[in-house]
């Protein structure tokens, strides 16, 4: 089953730290995907794209998620999750 990465990113580019969760994720699946939940946050996936190892890039864009508060993300996260295995 495929593991779900929530990408840390400040809506341009991913955060450093989101290469060392993909490392981890991929000692748990072969098959890892990618969360880029943010406001204009395209070139955040298109990097995400990128990683060695990424097998998918899901993109949520939503003024919601331009600051990438808990309160909205979670909700978002929670709908996904039961086709993981895990979330990191």
């Amino acid at each position: 089953m495929a593991v779900l990465v929530v990408a840390d990113h400040d809506n341009s580019a991913l955060l450093p730290v989101v290469l060392n969760t993909v490392t981890a994720a991929k000692a748990l699946s072969d098959d890892v995907h990618v969360l880029v939940a943010g406001d204009g946050a395209d070139a955040a996936a298109a990097d995400a794209a990128k990683i060695a190892g990424v097998a998918r890039v899901l993109v949520a864009a939503a003024p919601a998620y331009a600051h990438q508060l808990a309160e909205a993300v979670a909700p978002l996260v929670v709908g996904l999750a039961a086709g993981y295995s895990h979330v990191l």
